[in-house]
């Protein structure tokens, strides 16, 4: 059996490689080939051995490990977690050039379209001469529908507006048209906002998007190092029927030298679900080994050798990740948007991906990046928390350039 095991793992890692040019339709076509017809049962709203959450009032029941796809390229791994009862699956218009969705489509769609609940994102600006500038309805509603046919299906069970930066972006009158459109011709169900907002923007967007009363889900940045102010914006969202869930729950994914006994990423992620206004947790995921670490902590509560692992995981790259707690921000006198272009190194150094680091780094305006970073003297940019603000500014500038 070890055997056969092993020849199923070892064709479907050939497979990718072999295919890499190809199509992800016909990726996903053999990936089926080899795990056989989807079971009996796999893929449903429910299975007994994956933990479930009402996602605020929308009245779904998520599993409380869902699934980042956005690095994804092996589509054996979302057979493996639908297997697993995962039923909540979150991609967006941009990841992959489009391609994570084709890949996705092409997966859930054998399996039902009732039996999973599918996420996509929408961005909401686009750049022009240094400069973001907010999309049109018309521009939005194209990207909606090019998703739409990527991920073979008439809707979404979740709309998000993508990676908001600015408080007053889900109050305005084009965004809440778009989103109010889409939920009534049914390809929304339901609407959401995604951010990696820091400090108190964060705070100041929980709140303004709460004032706009048209979304029901919020998917947020939190991990056990996000600031309590952070915590305590998205425990009032949740009290107010807001569906929250949580991303970069990992805390930067990095692999310390120094390894703790624990897995400090397992800790994290119990961290994250142990608190009861999170209704799932979203955390990015390219393997089968990912997928089964992740998947070991549903049920499990954080313990006290749990909180000695991540204090010894922070100690270990307290000198390259970001907190965000937006205090830098305030004190770079050139506006330099220092906890995201942080984000970027994190893409490249802890999640080990180069061209995302860059992708994100280069959608930044020009007036937001760490061009003006390289010949600044000013020492005014310093770090609560001690990450040698210059040095990591220029570091990003010059690899992602």
């Amino acid at each position: 059996m070890r055997g056969k095991q092993f020849t199923r793992r070892r064709f479907l890692k050939d497979l990718t490689l072999t295919c890499a040019g190809s199509t992800f339709g016909v990726q996903a076509l053999a990936a089926r080939q080899v795990w056989g017809k989807p079971p009996e049962g796999a893929g449903s709203k429910e299975s007994a051995t994956m933990e479930y959450r009402p996602l605020g009032k929308t009245g779904l029941k998520v599993s409380a490990l869902s699934f980042g796809v956005m690095r994804l390229s092996e589509p054996a791994v979302l057979f493996q977690a639908l297997d697993m009862g995962i039923n909540y699956f979150d991609t967006a218009h941009a990841y992959q050039n489009g391609n994570n969705e084709k890949m996705l489509g092409s997966v859930l769609k054998p399996y039902g379209r009732s039996k999973v609940y599918i996420a996509t994102k929408i961005l909401p600006y686009y750049k022009q001469f240094g400069s973001k500038h907010l999309n049109n309805q018309k521009s939005m509603e194209t990207m909606l529908e090019k998703s739409l046919t990527r991920l073979q299906t008439d809707y979404v069970d979740v709309l998000f507006l993508h990676s908001i930066t600015d408080p007053q972006w889900p109050l305005h009158d084009e965004m809440i048209g778009f989103c109010q459109k889409m939920k009534k011709t049914g390809k929304a169900r339901f609407l959401g906002i995604s951010f990696h907002t820091t400090g108190q923007t964060y705070v100041d967007t929980v709140e303004r998007t709460l004032e706009a009363g048209v979304y029901d889900v919020f998917l947020a940045t939190l991990n056990y190092k996000s600031p309590p102010a952070h915590i305590q914006a998205l425990k009032n969202a949740r009290q107010k029927g807001v569906g929250i869930i949580a991303m970069k729950t990992q805390a930067g994914g990095y692999k310390p030298e120094a390894k703790p006994t624990l897995n400090p990423h397992q800790a994290a992620l119990k961290w994250v679900l142990d608190n009861p206004f999170v209704d799932c947790a979203i955390p990015g995921m390219v393997n089968r080994q990912q997928l089964a670490e992740n998947a070991g902590v549903i049920g499990k509560k954080i313990g006290w050798s749990d909180r000695k692992t991540l204090a010894a995981y922070y100690d270990a790259v307290k000198d390259r990740f970001c907190l965000r707690c937006g205090s830098c921000n305030t004190s770079c006198k050139h506006e330099v948007d220092i906890c995201n272009i942080h984000r970027c190194l994190m893409y490249w150094e802890g999640y080990q991906d180069f061209d995302l680091g860059r992708t994100t780094y280069r959608r930044l305006a020009s007036t937001e990046n760490a061009l003006a970073c390289m010949g600044c003297t000013a020492p005014t940019c310093n770090c609560m928390n001690g990450i040698k603000i210059s040095e990591r500014m220029r570091h990003a500038h010059i690899h992602f350039t």
